[in-house]
């Protein structure tokens, strides 16, 4: 599986152990575990991409098998009287002049088959990443729930306290009330979201039987950056694992359709000994075939000939759905990155800063306590969004690596860019 790591980076081994967890060098489950730890452990065992690496042997047979020549047939009658004995020896002639045709349609599956397994290690890549990306968001949502479950109880508390001295209504008391117990269900919520989000990482990596904890270690925030789009989409037609596959199942078709043409022969080639003047029993050669008078593999030629035809246009089909995959998988990577941009550099300062002018204006004592927990409620909410919108860029950045077939690295990339849209011009050349 060199494909797989010269597109992704990471190595594939040929076979591992059955039922036991087998690391990679260099990863460890005890300590904290980062992204490319996660991946390369799930290409080393995760169960249903094993399962799939097998088919390879498989191809590898079949491949062994096409090149073989059949063994010849020998047939001896032993001798009576008045009755010389009999012996002959028949070799399928035809075996010699369709082995290439079999090897080069085995050859084309083997490759197909190798194509495809290239392209299920890309999508365990892209599932790894994503359910590690959740396990991440996980935690860090569930932290900011308990802060900010934490802070609406203290809202609540102050707010009952203002109703017991008349200084609110009951229905805002019983709002910031509600709002408390809503903050509870969603901690208790993230609580569970953490734990469902290992078990599907534990899955993708395949060590659902370690019973330690998983730890996983900090993940940078992720940087947006532009592309040209329709450079992959090219890119993504040309060279991904599945978009190859359709090309030697093409070959593979077209070799066994050629292959039918041929298939109604028989012809064998005989060595036959009967009585003789010599000995009774000299060899003679001979020629022993069907004549094609009804049959002449016409079914088998009509479907081979389908089955080509269905390749050529499975391939274009392929096409489509990459260069929608890959588009749409670059349109939501962009609006998860113009999200984030947006929240970071306005929506983020603007609360921040809010927060701060208001315990400023507690300190000196111009507004309740309350005003500056409310700030702190929409803080905390603002960071909540953030760590989904971050969570997002990097799912959809997997994705997007997975729809290309190889890792999207930044050096190939413009610079970080604001993806946030452009202001349009007006008629006279200034920017709205």
């Amino acid at each position: 599986m060199r494909d797989v790591k010269e597109r992704s980076g990471y190595t594939v081994p040929d076979k591992t152990p059955i039922g036991k967890i087998t690391l990679p060098p260099g990863a460890s489950l005890d300590d904290g575990i980062t992204e490319d730890e996660a991946v390369a452990i799930a290409l080393w065992n995760n169960a249903a991409f094993q399962e799939t690496l097998v088919s390879l042997d498989i191809a590898r047979g079949d491949l062994i098998q096409a090149g073989l020549l059949p063994n010849p047939l020998g047939s001896y009658t032993l001798s009576a009287d008045n009755k010389a004995m009999k012996y002959a020896f028949e070799f399928p002639l035809e075996a010699l002049w369709l082995r290439p045709f079999k090897i080069r349609a085995a050859c084309a599956d083997a490759e197909k088959t190798s194509h495809q397994l290239s392209q299920a290690g890309l999508n365990l890549i892209r599932d790894t990443r994503r359910a590690y990306s959740d396990m991440q968001q996980a935690q860090r949502q569930r932290d900011l729930w308990d802060e900010s479950l934490a802070l609406r109880r203290r809202i609540a508390n102050m707010a009952g306290k203002r109703l017991d001295a008349g200084d609110i209504s009951k229905q805002e008391a019983n709002v910031a009330n509600l709002d408390s117990l809503q903050a509870e269900q969603n901690a208790a919520q993230a609580h569970f979201d953490i734990q469902t989000a290992e078990q599907r990482l534990r899955y993708a990596m395949g060590v659902g039987s370690f019973e330690g904890e998983l730890k996983l270690d900090p993940i940078p925030t992720p940087q947006c950056r532009t592309t040209d789009i329709e450079a992959l989409v090219q890119e993504a037609i040309q060279n991904r694992p599945d978009a190859l596959a359709t090309k030697s199942a093409i070959e593979a078709a077209e070799q066994r359709s050629n292959l039918s043409l041929f298939g109604w022969l028989g012809i064998s080639g005989v060595a036959d000994a009967t009585s003789g003047k010599k000995s009774g029993h000299e060899l003679s050669p001979g020629i022993k075939g069907g004549i094609p008078i009804f049959n002449q593999n016409q079914g088998n030629i009509e479907r081979f000939g389908g089955e080509e035809e269905k390749a050529r246009r499975n391939r274009e089909s392929v096409a489509q759905q990459i260069r929608l995959e890959v588009n749409q998988s670059y349109m939501q990577y962009r609006q998860a990155c113009t999200q984030l941009d947006i929240l970071q550099t306005k929506v983020k300062s603007g609360v921040e800063t809010d927060l701060s002018r208001m315990e400023k204006a507690y300190a000196s004592g111009d507004v309740p306590y309350l005003f500056v927990l409310q700030a702190s409620h929409v803080v905390i909410d603002t960071r909540l969004r953030e760590a989904q919108l971050s969570g997002d860029v990097r799912r959809t950045g997997a994705e997007l690596e997975r729809s290309v077939g190889k890792q999207v690295h930044p050096e190939i990339n413009a610079e970080p860019a604001n993806l946030s849209p452009k202001p349009k011009e007006k008629p006279d050349g200034k920017r709205e």
